[in-house]
């Protein structure tokens, strides 16, 4: 494979077609770009005021906190029930989305031209599998972890502590196992969607499909992921940088403001750097989860070719 010619390929879709960053952001994709990127750390611990030598700052009084929820307690409710209900709604957008992004982005690779409305037509086609497919994967990834709660718990009613102790030694191995199953889970993800989008498989299917797959060409794919790793982590450091950048001019006032104790300013201040670094940090994210969504969706077309892979078509501008 021409690992080179996959990557430059990639970078030119998504400056053809921006609009697959939008995709990739409803998708839920991301490239990690985004979490944090403050670079100062607020200093803890007493100093010394000019009022007295070791006075140490005064914390906030938090004991209006318990009867303020209490008075509010039906609008905390119902604030609840919407977010779980937007929750629910972001998630099938995304697996309509997820189906858009990998459909479009194989048919413009295959030299189609593609806009953003047709793309959303190759998402529905896909939605229902696409839908599935997430909540098989859900299911392979909540059941292990349910599981290493019942060696502490088991232990606990049991034992007691003496047993609940026993329980979390003995979730030591387990978590190993897990860490190595998620990992797993992860690339015959990264497969599966492709397979059940491009190949038309099912929710099951498709991690059948992958898992042969990656038998089938296992050394393309390793290296492909080696590969992928090296480049996210330079991309993430770039994207680090460019967060620090932006977030440099806010972290003295508001490190000033709590070392002083004027806590509204330092909370007026930190949300006005959020306006700003939310959007910055959520456009990297999006055009960072965009390039490897890409990436692996224009690999997943050569990864079964039999010999050299031949030179692919152009793209249509």
């Amino acid at each position: 494979m021409r690992f080179e010619n996959l990557f430059s390929r990639s970078a030119r879709l998504l400056w053809l077609r921006p609009w697959l960053w939008l995709l990739a952001l409803l998708a839920g994709e991301s490239s990690g770009a985004g979490g944090g990127g403050g670079g100062g750390s607020i200093p803890t611990g007493a100093t010394t005021s000019p009022g007295g030598k070791g006075a140490g700052i005064a914390p906030p009084d938090l004991a209006w906190v318990p009867g303020w929820i209490n008075d509010r307690i039906a609008l905390l409710l119902t604030i609840a029930v919407v977010v779980l209900v937007v929750s629910l709604l972001l998630f099938l957008l995304s697996c309509l989305a997820s189906g858009a992004l990998v459909g479009s982005v194989a048919r413009l690779d295959a030299g189609e031209p593609v806009s953003l409305r047709e793309s959303m037509r190759v998402g529905a086609r896909s939605f229902w599998r696409v839908l599935g497919f997430r909540l098989v994967l859900l299911l392979l990834v909540l059941l292990p972890l349910l599981l290493l709660l019942i060696p502490p718990l088991a232990g606990a009613a049991f034992g007691g502590v003496a047993g609940l102790i026993r329980g979390l030694l003995l979730d030591l191995p387990l978590l190993v196992a897990l860490l190595f199953w998620l990992f797993l889970v992860g690339i015959l993800a990264l497969l599966g969607l492709r397979a059940c989008v491009l190949d038309g498989a099912g929710p099951i299917a498709s991690f059948r499909v992958a898992q042969a797959l990656l038998r089938r060409r296992f050394s393309r794919i390793a290296l492909t992921w080696v590969i992928v790793l090296a480049t996210g982590v330079g991309i993430g450091i770039v994207f680090q940088v460019v967060l620090g950048i932006v977030s440099a001019p806010f972290v003295g006032p508001i490190v000033e403001d709590v070392t002083t104790g004027r806590w509204g300013a330092a909370l007026g201040t930190s949300l006005f750097a959020g306006v700003i670094l939310v959007p910055v940090s959520v456009a990297l994210s999006s055009a960072g989860g965009a390039y490897f969504a890409t990436l692996w969706t224009v690999a997943y077309r050569r990864f079964d070719q039999e010999g050299q892979v031949p030179e692919p078509p152009p793209l249509a501008s």
